[in-house]
């Protein structure tokens, strides 16, 4: 009798786990988290930003960018950062080169963020949006090179930051995470989110 009482209790167990398992909610699947490690994705505001090899005035100039340009903060860690120097905020990000064709260590540089004297006045600023430059894929997978397509996206739709601000993968300047409001929400109650090349976007 004792052993037919335990027999029953393990499946009563059993049954109970796999009734609540059931009905728990397992959350979304998305291709995107909100405890990813990601990186600032900023608009430049100056008429003409100095990407210069070090942080101060005194290091040479090796590329300027216009205002409306779109740079990357690096930031491969996740421990990003800013250095004051000759009255100035620096920070360290990619930029992007023509030559190149995306985002890469090959076009890396400290550009000026803020004065740190005097009215202060922002050389580039967080972005919210960013517009597609041309018919480009969404994915799920962003290192290193991004992979699984979730969907395509038309030239010149809008998307929004997945973050509060729009972000990059640390692991992948190219990488910038994204939801499409546009089409709604899709059938879990959420906006289809993922990565699309910031080569293909403009920032707004």
């Amino acid at each position: 009798m004792v052993k037919w009482i335990n027999v029953c209790s393990k499946f009563l167990v059993l049954f109970v786990f796999a009734v609540v398992s059931f009905y728990l909610p397992t959350g979304k699947v998305d291709a995107l988290s909100t405890w990813d490690k990601k990186t600032t994705v900023w608009d430049v505001k100056a008429s003409g930003l100095n990407i210069r090899s070090g942080a101060g005035t005194t290091y040479p100039i090796i590329a300027q960018v216009s205002n409306g340009t779109d740079i990357v903060e690096y930031c491969p860690s996740g421990a990003c950062g800013s250095t004051t120097s000759n009255g100035f905020e620096w920070i360290r990000n990619y930029y992007p080169d023509a030559s190149i064709g995306y985002y890469a260590n090959a076009a890396l540089g400290w550009a000026a963020w803020y004065n740190t004297t005097g009215p202060v006045v922002f050389n580039y600023q967080n972005a919210y949006v960013a517009k597609t430059s041309r018919p480009t894929p969404m994915y799920s997978n962003d290192c290193s090179n991004m992979s699984n397509l979730v969907k395509g996206i038309s030239e010149n739709y809008y998307l929004q930051s997945f973050d509060p601000e729009l972000k990059a993968s640390t692991c992948n300047p190219n990488a910038w995470r994204v939801q499409d409001f546009q089409a709604g929400s899709n059938p879990s109650g959420y906006f289809d989110n993922g990565y699309v090349n910031g080569w293909n976007l403009k920032a707004e």
